[in-house]
């Protein structure tokens, strides 16, 4: 069964909001949370059974709606067409393109962003979801791009999360001591 996306378009432009992604998964129900914000990438922390268990370090709301757009996760295209070259980071607000049109649309179970940049010709689209049914937790991401114009488009692409925090630190070890933990 499919639920109906509630989509919000220009979404970091709106008022900043937090979420959770359902996170219970497995056969024994293997907690996995992601908290989200609708700034940047979205996801701004996350981990298994609490936060006392992250993955990438949790964030207070406040801290999120600040941070996640340079902490979370990241993509950063190099591009050339025709003759012409350059770098975009889709999903950022910094250098953004004037007709760049960006939508977060979320439904029961995942949680979907759109940037769409029409004057380069290029669609990102990145989407996460846990995987309900598996004897582990874990939180997917898939990542998107499409050329819309008519012209060839060559990318090079780095994508991803900027720290990955070791099992067994805890989120109250790298909120007081997190230069040592490093």
């Amino acid at each position: 069964m499919t639920s109906t996306p509630y989509n919000l378009p220009n979404y970091p432009q709106q008022r900043p909001f937090t979420s959770f992604l359902p996170g219970v998964a497995g056969h024994l129900g293997v907690p996995m949370w992601a908290f989200y914000v609708n700034r940047g990438q979205a996801i701004t922390s996350f981990g298994v059974e609490s936060k006392d268990c992250p993955i990438m370090e949790f964030q207070s709301a406040n801290k999120a709606y600040q941070r996640t757009a340079v902490e979370g996760f990241r993509t950063f295209v190099k591009w050339k067409k025709s003759e012409q070259a350059g770098f975009y980071e889709p999903f950022s607000l910094v250098n953004e393109p004037e007709d760049a049109r960006r939508t977060m649309s979320i439904t029961m179970s995942e949680l979907s962003l759109t940037d769409e940049n029409s004057s380069l010709g290029l669609k990102t689209e990145v989407t996460y979801f846990t995987l309900p049914g598996e004897s582990f937790a874990a939180l997917a991401r898939q990542v998107t791009f499409t050329n819309t114009s008519n012209a060839s488009l060559q990318l090079e692409i780095l994508d991803g999360m900027p720290a990955l925090i070791p099992y067994g630190v805890d989120n109250g070890g790298l909120k007081h001591v997190g230069r040592t933990i490093e």
